[in-house]
């Protein structure tokens, strides 16, 4: 079980020492929160998001899925069938150069729905809407999820603390200041 009161401490100690905002640290959370489910119980192409309440420490999944028709999808390959390649090139053939043929995304079951599908769920969907499903909560993530989460949360922190200082002395660009070394 989760310690919120601990979270909550480490949270602001960060904020206060890295000066990074709250927020920014509860995003990198449930990117990797996120990242760890795809690695354990995702499909491939499926588009995953996490919510974590700071406030009860509950935590919810959900596949996210855009609504496409024809005009902005092309239906999903056969069985077997695999998208034409052109060798010289290394591209897909779509049809004429510049043509609306190529803007069109391949129809991946996991990651979109048809306008006619999503209108029996949501009767107002429209075209590039996206309609949320719940997963299976889970909590226990294997080792590899966990290293995984590790990296993201460590990736994003290392982001947010360089905007963080270039926030702080963009500014000042072409001053000379002095300054302490702490680390390398």
């Amino acid at each position: 079980m989760l310690d919120l009161k601990a979270l909550k401490a480490a949270l602001d100690q960060m904020e206060e020492e890295r000066n990074i905002p709250k927020d920014k640290i509860i995003e990198a959370i449930k990117d990797a929160l996120t990242a760890a489910y795809r690695k354990d119980y995702g499909r491939k192409g499926q588009i995953i998001r996490a919510n974590f309440d700071m406030e009860t420490g509950a935590l919810e999944f959900h596949q996210v899925k855009i609504v496409v028709d024809e005009t902005t999808a092309k239906p999903p390959l056969a069985e077997g069938e695999e998208e034409p390649f052109d060798s010289a090139q290394d591209r897909v053939i779509e049809g004429e150069e510049g043509s609306e043929e190529e803007t069109k995304v391949r129809f991946n079951e996991e990651h979109h729905l048809w306008l006619e599908d999503a209108r029996k769920i949501k009767k107002d969907a429209q075209l590039g809407d996206e309609l949320t499903f719940p997963l299976e909560t889970k909590d226990d993530f294997g080792r590899i999820a966990a290293q995984t989460a590790k990296q993201v949360i460590i990736q994003r922190l290392r982001e947010a603390e360089k905007d963080s200082v270039l926030e702080e002395f963009g500014n000042r660009e072409g001053e000379i200041v002095s300054g302490t070394v702490h680390k390398i």
